[in-house]
């Protein structure tokens, strides 16, 4: 993780909590596991995340809603249902919670799916 992921964990997320305090953080969501390989925020919920194993076909949930390609991402991006992951960006870092539609998907598919449902021509 580079100084600058620490650096926006640490300012939003004190000594191993979450927003919510009652949450211990989890060990796992410390380690960069992805960044956001296509985005057309704020018009679409839609997005993907590229991670090592492929792309994560993503929708926005709640939670943080400014984000961006290249933010790096904290949390479990390989694993589908809803997961509450961490987004580092140069400008807002914060919580959100998504439902990762598919996994280990090809960046054909993963291009096909998000102009499709983003609707960009």
């Amino acid at each position: 993780m580079n100084s600058l992921g620490l650096l926006a964990l640490a300012c939003c997320f004190p000594l191993g909590m979450l927003a919510d305090e009652r949450t211990p953080l989890d060990p796992g969501i410390l380690y960069k596991t992805g960044d956001v390989a296509l985005d057309n925020w704020p018009f679409c919920n839609f997005f993907v995340i590229h991670t090592q194993h492929g792309f994560s076909l993503t929708m926005w949930r709640s939670g943080m809603w400014i984000f961006g390609e290249g933010d790096d991402v904290y949390g479990l991006v390989d694993h589908t249902g809803q997961q509450s992951i961490l987004l580092a960006g140069v400008t807002f870092s914060g919580r959100m919670t998504v439902n990762i539609e598919e996994i280990g998907v090809t960046l054909k598919k993963a291009q096909s799916e998000f102009y499709r449902r983003c609707k960009i021509d």
